[in-house]
Protein backbone atom coordinates (compact mmCIF):
# COMPACT_ATOMS: atom_id res chain seq x y z
CA UNK A 1 0.00 0.00 0.00
CA UNK A 2 1.05 3.46 -0.53
CA UNK A 3 -0.10 6.38 0.69
CA UNK A 4 0.46 10.33 -0.47
CA UNK A 5 2.93 12.27 2.52
CA UNK A 6 1.94 15.59 3.41
CA UNK A 7 3.24 16.81 6.68
CA UNK A 8 1.02 15.47 9.26
CA UNK A 9 0.12 17.08 12.90
CA UNK A 10 -1.59 14.03 15.33
CA UNK A 11 -3.31 15.23 18.07
CA UNK A 12 -2.81 13.20 21.34
CA UNK A 13 -3.40 13.47 24.81
CA UNK A 14 -5.48 11.75 27.93
CA UNK A 15 -9.59 11.09 27.62
CA UNK A 16 -11.69 13.91 27.16
CA UNK A 17 -10.14 16.65 27.35
CA UNK A 18 -11.47 17.76 23.84
CA UNK A 19 -9.10 16.56 21.38
CA UNK A 20 -11.71 15.69 18.20
CA UNK A 21 -13.17 19.15 19.13
CA UNK A 22 -10.20 20.64 18.48
CA UNK A 23 -9.69 18.09 15.25
CA UNK A 24 -12.87 19.07 13.59
CA UNK A 25 -11.95 22.95 14.12
CA UNK A 26 -8.68 22.55 12.59
CA UNK A 27 -10.43 20.80 9.62
CA UNK A 28 -13.73 22.52 9.53
CA UNK A 29 -16.02 19.96 9.82
CA UNK A 30 -17.74 18.07 12.20
CA UNK A 31 -15.70 14.64 10.94
CA UNK A 32 -15.23 13.53 14.52
CA UNK A 33 -17.68 12.39 17.13
CA UNK A 34 -17.76 14.56 19.90
CA UNK A 35 -19.59 13.71 23.28
CA UNK A 36 -19.47 14.30 26.32
CA UNK A 37 -18.56 10.46 27.48
CA UNK A 38 -14.77 9.84 27.38
CA UNK A 39 -13.39 7.10 25.32
CA UNK A 40 -15.87 8.01 21.63
CA UNK A 41 -12.52 8.10 19.83
CA UNK A 42 -11.09 5.25 19.51
CA UNK A 43 -9.55 4.65 15.89
CA UNK A 44 -7.00 6.93 14.16
CA UNK A 45 -9.07 9.93 12.28
CA UNK A 46 -7.37 11.63 9.27
CA UNK A 47 -8.61 14.24 7.57
CA UNK A 48 -6.57 17.21 5.48
CA UNK A 49 -6.74 20.67 6.53
CA UNK A 50 -6.23 24.15 5.37
CA UNK A 51 -4.78 27.19 6.79
CA UNK A 52 -4.12 30.29 5.00
CA UNK A 53 -3.61 28.54 2.18
CA UNK A 54 -1.15 26.01 3.23
CA UNK A 55 -2.35 21.93 3.48
CA UNK A 56 -1.32 19.24 5.72
CA UNK A 57 -2.73 16.07 7.13
CA UNK A 58 -4.16 15.78 11.07
CA UNK A 59 -5.03 12.84 12.87
CA UNK A 60 -7.68 12.46 15.45
CA UNK A 61 -6.76 9.70 18.35
CA UNK A 62 -8.68 8.03 21.23
CA UNK A 63 -7.45 8.98 24.95
CA UNK A 64 -4.18 7.85 25.50
CA UNK A 65 -3.22 6.02 28.49
CA UNK A 66 0.88 4.69 28.37
CA UNK A 67 0.25 2.36 31.35
CA UNK A 68 -2.80 0.44 29.82
CA UNK A 69 -1.50 -3.22 29.76
CA UNK A 70 -5.19 -4.72 28.65
CA UNK A 71 -8.67 -4.12 27.13
CA UNK A 72 -9.91 -1.56 25.12
CA UNK A 73 -7.63 1.14 26.54
CA UNK A 74 -4.13 -0.80 25.40
CA UNK A 75 -5.92 -1.68 22.06
CA UNK A 76 -6.19 2.51 21.66
CA UNK A 77 -2.52 3.37 23.24
CA UNK A 78 -1.71 1.04 20.11
CA UNK A 79 -3.35 3.31 17.56
CA UNK A 80 -2.23 6.23 19.11
CA UNK A 81 1.35 5.01 18.86
CA UNK A 82 1.00 4.06 15.49
CA UNK A 83 0.41 7.96 14.75
CA UNK A 84 2.37 9.35 16.60
CA UNK A 85 5.17 7.65 14.39
CA UNK A 86 3.44 8.87 11.59
CA UNK A 87 3.65 12.47 12.84
CA UNK A 88 6.43 15.11 11.87
CA UNK A 89 4.72 17.09 15.09
CA UNK A 90 2.34 16.29 17.77
CA UNK A 91 -0.21 18.70 19.23
CA UNK A 92 -0.39 17.57 23.01
CA UNK A 93 -3.90 18.57 24.61
CA UNK A 94 -4.63 19.31 28.58
CA UNK A 95 -7.24 20.51 30.29
CA UNK A 96 -7.20 23.70 32.01
CA UNK A 97 -9.94 22.55 34.24
CA UNK A 98 -8.47 19.67 35.12
CA UNK A 99 -4.54 21.23 36.00
CA UNK A 100 -1.86 19.43 35.22
CA UNK A 101 -2.48 15.62 36.32
CA UNK A 102 -0.35 12.74 37.06
CA UNK A 103 -1.66 11.07 33.93
CA UNK A 104 -0.50 14.18 31.49
CA UNK A 105 2.93 13.56 33.34
CA UNK A 106 2.49 9.93 32.10
CA UNK A 107 1.79 11.01 28.53
CA UNK A 108 4.41 13.77 28.38
CA UNK A 109 6.96 11.81 29.39
CA UNK A 110 5.99 9.02 26.62
CA UNK A 111 5.61 11.89 23.88
CA UNK A 112 9.35 13.19 24.19
CA UNK A 113 10.60 10.25 23.97
CA UNK A 114 9.55 10.10 20.47
CA UNK A 115 11.56 12.79 19.43
CA UNK A 116 8.97 15.22 17.47
CA UNK A 117 8.01 18.77 18.06
CA UNK A 118 5.36 18.64 20.78
CA UNK A 119 3.31 21.53 20.90
CA UNK A 120 1.24 21.96 24.33
CA UNK A 121 -2.17 22.45 23.60
CA UNK A 122 -4.06 23.98 27.13
CA UNK A 123 -7.73 23.58 26.13
CA UNK A 124 -10.99 25.19 27.63
CA UNK A 125 -9.73 28.61 28.20
CA UNK A 126 -12.39 30.72 26.89
CA UNK A 127 -11.27 33.86 27.28
CA UNK A 128 -7.97 35.63 27.23
CA UNK A 129 -8.41 36.89 30.82
CA UNK A 130 -8.46 32.79 31.64
CA UNK A 131 -5.17 32.49 29.74
CA UNK A 132 -3.78 32.57 33.63
CA UNK A 133 -4.48 29.40 34.29
CA UNK A 134 -2.40 27.71 31.29
CA UNK A 135 0.82 28.71 33.69
CA UNK A 136 0.65 25.29 35.54
CA UNK A 137 1.23 23.37 32.45
CA UNK A 138 5.17 25.40 32.12
CA UNK A 139 5.81 22.64 35.01
CA UNK A 140 6.11 20.08 32.36
CA UNK A 141 9.44 21.50 31.56
CA UNK A 142 8.30 23.17 28.44
CA UNK A 143 9.50 26.62 27.01
CA UNK A 144 5.79 27.82 25.69
CA UNK A 145 2.12 26.43 25.85
CA UNK A 146 -0.58 27.85 23.72
CA UNK A 147 -3.94 28.54 25.77
CA UNK A 148 -7.11 27.91 23.64
CA UNK A 149 -10.66 26.97 23.40
CA UNK A 150 -11.07 24.47 20.95
CA UNK A 151 -14.91 24.28 21.44
CA UNK A 152 -14.98 28.71 20.77
CA UNK A 153 -11.96 29.11 18.29
CA UNK A 154 -9.84 31.37 20.81
CA UNK A 155 -5.99 30.60 19.98
CA UNK A 156 -6.70 28.51 17.44
CA UNK A 157 -5.37 30.33 14.84
CA UNK A 158 -2.03 30.99 16.46
CA UNK A 159 -1.60 27.88 17.43
CA UNK A 160 -1.81 27.20 13.93
CA UNK A 161 0.16 29.92 12.58
CA UNK A 162 3.25 28.34 14.81
CA UNK A 163 2.93 25.07 13.41
CA UNK A 164 2.61 25.78 9.88
CA UNK A 165 6.16 27.99 10.80
CA UNK A 166 7.62 25.31 12.45
CA UNK A 167 6.67 22.68 9.86
CA UNK A 168 7.66 24.42 6.92
CA UNK A 169 4.94 24.17 5.31
CA UNK A 170 4.27 24.39 1.91
CA UNK A 171 1.75 22.08 0.28
CA UNK A 172 -1.07 24.30 -1.65
CA UNK A 173 -4.58 23.08 -2.38
CA UNK A 174 -3.55 21.82 -5.99
CA UNK A 175 -1.34 19.08 -4.74
CA UNK A 176 -4.39 17.21 -3.23
CA UNK A 177 -5.36 13.94 -4.57
CA UNK A 178 -8.15 12.86 -6.37
CA UNK A 179 -10.60 11.00 -4.49
CA UNK A 180 -10.87 7.82 -6.15
CA UNK A 181 -12.51 4.63 -5.37
CA UNK A 182 -14.43 5.08 -2.53
CA UNK A 183 -16.07 1.96 -0.57
CA UNK A 184 -17.54 1.85 2.74
CA UNK A 185 -18.07 -1.37 4.94
CA UNK A 186 -21.08 -1.77 6.68
CA UNK A 187 -22.45 -4.60 8.33
CA UNK A 188 -23.95 -5.40 11.80
CA UNK A 189 -21.82 -5.05 15.12
CA UNK A 190 -18.77 -7.57 15.49
CA UNK A 191 -18.93 -9.31 12.02
CA UNK A 192 -15.23 -8.04 11.53
CA UNK A 193 -15.86 -5.07 9.59
CA UNK A 194 -12.51 -3.31 10.94
CA UNK A 195 -10.65 -6.83 11.02
CA UNK A 196 -11.53 -6.95 7.18
CA UNK A 197 -10.16 -3.69 6.61
CA UNK A 198 -7.31 -3.95 8.32
CA UNK A 199 -6.43 -7.54 6.11
CA UNK A 200 -7.54 -5.32 3.10
CA UNK A 201 -4.77 -2.32 4.02
CA UNK A 202 -1.91 -4.97 5.23
CA UNK A 203 -1.78 -3.28 8.23
CA UNK A 204 -3.62 -2.93 12.11
CA UNK A 205 -5.17 0.86 10.53
CA UNK A 206 -8.12 0.17 12.65
CA UNK A 207 -9.08 -0.77 15.84
CA UNK A 208 -10.57 -4.48 16.09
CA UNK A 209 -11.92 -6.70 19.35
CA UNK A 210 -14.69 -9.22 19.93
CA UNK A 211 -15.99 -6.91 22.01
CA UNK A 212 -19.28 -4.87 19.70
CA UNK A 213 -19.58 -1.94 19.15
CA UNK A 214 -15.85 -0.81 19.05
CA UNK A 215 -16.00 1.48 16.35
CA UNK A 216 -18.27 4.37 16.48
CA UNK A 217 -17.12 6.32 14.23
CA UNK A 218 -16.82 6.14 10.17
CA UNK A 219 -13.05 6.12 9.41
CA UNK A 220 -11.19 6.73 6.25
CA UNK A 221 -8.00 6.03 4.82
CA UNK A 222 -6.75 6.19 1.42
CA UNK A 223 -4.33 3.56 -0.81
CA UNK A 224 -3.00 2.41 -3.99
CA UNK A 225 -3.95 -0.97 -5.35
CA UNK A 226 -2.40 -1.74 -8.74
CA UNK A 227 -1.97 1.67 -9.93
CA UNK A 228 -5.86 2.77 -9.00
CA UNK A 229 -6.47 4.67 -5.66
CA UNK A 230 -8.55 3.49 -3.26
CA UNK A 231 -10.73 5.37 -0.18
CA UNK A 232 -11.94 2.54 2.47
CA UNK A 233 -14.38 3.73 4.88
CA UNK A 234 -14.98 1.12 8.34
CA UNK A 235 -18.03 1.93 9.66
CA UNK A 236 -20.28 1.82 12.90
CA UNK A 237 -22.26 -1.41 13.38
CA UNK A 238 -25.80 -0.76 11.87
CA UNK A 239 -28.22 -2.47 14.64
CA UNK A 240 -31.89 -2.66 13.85
CA UNK A 241 -33.55 0.75 15.17
CA UNK A 242 -35.52 -0.42 18.05
CA UNK A 243 -32.01 -1.89 19.49
CA UNK A 244 -30.22 0.99 19.29
CA UNK A 245 -29.56 2.03 22.81
CA UNK A 246 -27.54 5.52 23.39
CA UNK A 247 -27.44 8.47 21.45
CA UNK A 248 -23.32 7.48 21.27
CA UNK A 249 -24.96 4.28 18.88
CA UNK A 250 -27.20 6.35 16.96
CA UNK A 251 -24.65 8.52 16.29
CA UNK A 252 -22.35 5.70 14.99
CA UNK A 253 -25.15 4.62 12.65
CA UNK A 254 -25.79 7.66 11.39
CA UNK A 255 -22.49 8.64 10.29
CA UNK A 256 -22.23 4.95 8.80
CA UNK A 257 -25.40 5.47 6.78
CA UNK A 258 -24.19 9.08 5.44
CA UNK A 259 -20.41 7.11 5.00
CA UNK A 260 -22.41 4.70 3.07
CA UNK A 261 -24.69 7.69 0.69
CA UNK A 262 -20.75 9.02 0.11
CA UNK A 263 -19.53 5.80 -1.25
CA UNK A 264 -19.70 3.98 -4.58
CA UNK A 265 -19.05 0.92 -3.52
CA UNK A 266 -20.77 -0.92 -0.62
CA UNK A 267 -19.23 -4.08 1.16
CA UNK A 268 -21.65 -5.71 2.90
CA UNK A 269 -19.93 -7.81 5.16
CA UNK A 270 -22.07 -11.07 6.73
CA UNK A 271 -21.19 -13.57 9.30
CA UNK A 272 -21.43 -16.18 7.63
CA UNK A 273 -21.23 -18.31 10.91
CA UNK A 274 -24.26 -16.68 12.33
CA UNK A 275 -26.17 -16.80 8.55
CA UNK A 276 -28.29 -14.36 6.96
CA UNK A 277 -29.97 -12.05 8.95
CA UNK A 278 -33.00 -9.37 8.11
CA UNK A 279 -30.75 -6.87 9.28
CA UNK A 280 -28.65 -8.24 6.50
CA UNK A 281 -30.72 -8.01 3.95
CA UNK A 282 -31.79 -4.59 4.50
CA UNK A 283 -28.77 -2.60 5.14
CA UNK A 284 -28.29 -4.74 1.23
CA UNK A 285 -31.84 -2.93 0.17
CA UNK A 286 -31.13 0.11 1.67
CA UNK A 287 -27.48 0.46 -0.39
CA UNK A 288 -29.24 -0.46 -3.47
CA UNK A 289 -32.14 1.88 -2.64
CA UNK A 290 -29.20 4.21 -2.45
CA UNK A 291 -27.73 3.37 -5.70
CA UNK A 292 -24.88 1.93 -4.39
CA UNK A 293 -22.67 -1.06 -6.11
CA UNK A 294 -23.07 -4.08 -3.41
CA UNK A 295 -20.90 -7.00 -3.08
CA UNK A 296 -21.51 -9.39 -0.54
CA UNK A 297 -18.26 -10.72 1.92
CA UNK A 298 -19.05 -13.54 3.90
CA UNK A 299 -16.63 -13.28 6.65
CA UNK A 300 -15.97 -15.95 9.06
CA UNK A 301 -16.35 -18.71 6.42
CA UNK A 302 -13.62 -21.21 8.16
CA UNK A 303 -16.09 -20.98 11.14
CA UNK A 304 -19.21 -21.90 9.40
CA UNK A 305 -20.31 -25.46 10.51
CA UNK A 306 -22.28 -27.48 7.74
CA UNK A 307 -22.83 -28.16 4.32
CA UNK A 308 -21.23 -24.93 2.90
CA UNK A 309 -23.10 -25.40 -0.56
CA UNK A 310 -26.59 -25.64 1.40
CA UNK A 311 -25.14 -21.99 3.10
CA UNK A 312 -25.11 -20.74 -0.47
CA UNK A 313 -28.14 -21.83 -2.00
CA UNK A 314 -29.76 -20.69 1.03
CA UNK A 315 -27.70 -16.88 0.49
CA UNK A 316 -29.14 -16.75 -3.30
CA UNK A 317 -32.80 -17.28 -1.65
CA UNK A 318 -32.62 -14.94 1.22
CA UNK A 319 -31.23 -12.08 -1.51
CA UNK A 320 -34.10 -13.43 -4.23
CA UNK A 321 -34.60 -9.56 -4.21
CA UNK A 322 -31.11 -8.61 -5.64
CA UNK A 323 -30.17 -11.86 -7.12
CA UNK A 324 -27.32 -9.49 -9.59
CA UNK A 325 -25.17 -9.10 -5.98
CA UNK A 326 -21.75 -11.10 -6.39
CA UNK A 327 -20.24 -12.50 -3.55
CA UNK A 328 -16.89 -13.54 -1.83
CA UNK A 329 -16.17 -16.08 1.41
CA UNK A 330 -13.65 -14.63 3.28
CA UNK A 331 -11.40 -15.06 6.52
CA UNK A 332 -10.48 -12.00 7.48
CA UNK A 333 -8.87 -13.04 10.50
CA UNK A 334 -6.96 -15.49 8.73
CA UNK A 335 -6.39 -13.24 5.31
CA UNK A 336 -7.92 -16.47 3.57
CA UNK A 337 -9.11 -14.69 -0.05
CA UNK A 338 -8.75 -11.02 0.98
CA UNK A 339 -6.97 -10.47 -2.68
CA UNK A 340 -10.56 -11.03 -4.39
CA UNK A 341 -11.69 -8.43 -2.76
CA UNK A 342 -10.28 -4.96 -4.96
CA UNK A 343 -10.64 -6.98 -7.96
CA UNK A 344 -14.28 -7.19 -7.18
CA UNK A 345 -15.09 -3.70 -6.36
CA UNK A 346 -13.27 -2.70 -9.31
CA UNK A 347 -15.43 -4.33 -11.22
CA UNK A 348 -18.54 -3.77 -9.50
CA UNK A 349 -17.01 0.35 -9.72
CA UNK A 350 -16.69 0.02 -13.52
CA UNK A 351 -20.33 -1.17 -13.65
CA UNK A 352 -21.87 1.35 -11.27
CA UNK A 353 -20.27 3.77 -14.54
CA UNK A 354 -21.03 1.50 -17.34
CA UNK A 355 -22.25 3.87 -19.96
CA UNK A 356 -23.69 1.84 -23.04
CA UNK A 357 -24.03 3.85 -26.40
CA UNK A 358 -27.32 4.96 -28.00
CA UNK A 359 -26.06 2.49 -30.95
CA UNK A 360 -26.11 -0.24 -28.91
CA UNK A 361 -29.15 0.50 -27.20
CA UNK A 362 -30.99 0.41 -30.71
CA UNK A 363 -29.52 -2.74 -31.65
CA UNK A 364 -31.09 -4.29 -27.91
CA UNK A 365 -34.58 -2.20 -28.42
CA UNK A 366 -34.46 -4.07 -32.45
CA UNK A 367 -33.46 -7.50 -31.30
CA UNK A 368 -34.90 -7.72 -27.70
CA UNK A 369 -38.12 -4.88 -26.89
CA UNK A 370 -39.40 -4.97 -30.18
CA UNK A 371 -40.19 -8.42 -31.05
CA UNK A 372 -41.43 -9.31 -27.72
CA UNK A 373 -43.95 -6.41 -27.04
CA UNK A 374 -46.31 -6.55 -24.04
CA UNK A 375 -49.52 -8.71 -24.09
CA UNK A 376 -49.04 -8.35 -28.18
CA UNK A 377 -49.42 -4.51 -27.83
CA UNK A 378 -46.67 -3.31 -30.99
CA UNK A 379 -44.65 -0.20 -30.58
CA UNK A 380 -45.48 0.42 -26.74
CA UNK A 381 -42.01 1.06 -26.47
CA UNK A 382 -41.10 3.45 -28.83
CA UNK A 383 -37.25 4.59 -28.06
CA UNK A 384 -34.47 3.53 -25.36
CA UNK A 385 -31.80 5.53 -23.66
CA UNK A 386 -29.39 5.77 -21.20
CA UNK A 387 -29.15 9.25 -19.18
CA UNK A 388 -27.61 9.08 -16.24
CA UNK A 389 -24.77 6.63 -14.55
CA UNK A 390 -24.30 5.89 -10.53
CA UNK A 391 -26.49 3.61 -10.84
CA UNK A 392 -27.03 3.15 -14.59
CA UNK A 393 -30.52 4.90 -15.47
CA UNK A 394 -32.27 4.07 -18.88
CA UNK A 395 -35.10 5.74 -20.41
CA UNK A 396 -37.97 4.52 -22.23
CA UNK A 397 -40.10 6.04 -24.56
CA UNK A 398 -43.58 4.70 -24.88
CA UNK A 399 -47.07 5.30 -26.44
CA UNK A 400 -48.78 3.77 -23.29
CA UNK A 401 -49.87 5.64 -20.02
CA UNK A 402 -48.63 2.88 -17.67
CA UNK A 403 -46.65 -0.19 -18.67
CA UNK A 404 -46.65 -3.36 -16.19
CA UNK A 405 -44.08 -4.16 -14.00
CA UNK A 406 -43.50 -7.76 -15.02
CA UNK A 407 -42.77 -5.95 -18.68
CA UNK A 408 -40.35 -3.63 -16.84
CA UNK A 409 -38.92 -7.34 -14.95
CA UNK A 410 -38.10 -8.61 -18.55
CA UNK A 411 -36.26 -5.44 -19.69
CA UNK A 412 -34.61 -5.07 -17.12
CA UNK A 413 -33.31 -8.95 -16.65
CA UNK A 414 -32.53 -8.58 -20.39
CA UNK A 415 -30.26 -5.63 -19.89
CA UNK A 416 -28.40 -7.80 -17.19
CA UNK A 417 -27.95 -10.86 -19.39
CA UNK A 418 -26.57 -8.71 -22.28
CA UNK A 419 -24.56 -6.26 -20.46
CA UNK A 420 -22.25 -6.49 -17.19
CA UNK A 421 -24.42 -4.80 -14.49
CA UNK A 422 -22.76 -7.12 -11.86
CA UNK A 423 -23.49 -5.77 -8.41
CA UNK A 424 -25.31 -2.40 -8.96
CA UNK A 425 -28.90 -1.69 -9.90
CA UNK A 426 -30.38 -0.80 -12.83
CA UNK A 427 -33.00 1.80 -13.18
CA UNK A 428 -35.49 2.28 -15.86
CA UNK A 429 -37.81 5.55 -16.31
CA UNK A 430 -40.87 5.36 -18.30
CA UNK A 431 -41.51 8.72 -20.00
Amino acid sequence: MEKKRFKVLAIVGRPNVGKSTLFNRIVGSGKAIIHNIPGVTRDRIYAEADFLGRRFMVIDTGGFDPTAEDGLLSLMKEQVSIAISEADALLFVVDSKDGLTVLDREVYGHLRKANKKVFVVVNKIDRPDQAFLASEFYGLGVDEVFPLSAEKGYGVAELLERVVRELEITESRKTVAEEGIKFAIIGRPNVGKSTLANALLGEKRFLSCEEPGTTVDSVEERFWFEGRQFVIVDTAGIRRKAKVENGLEKIGVQRAIRAMERSDVVLLVIDASEGVTSQDKSLASLALEKGKGVCLVLNKWDALQGDKNLFLKTLRYEFAFAPFLPHVCVSALHKRNIHRILPLVIKVHQNLYRRIPTSELNRFYEEVIAPNPPQGLQGVVKYITQVEVAPPQILLFTGAKKIKAQYLRFIQNALRTRYDFLGVPVRLVVR
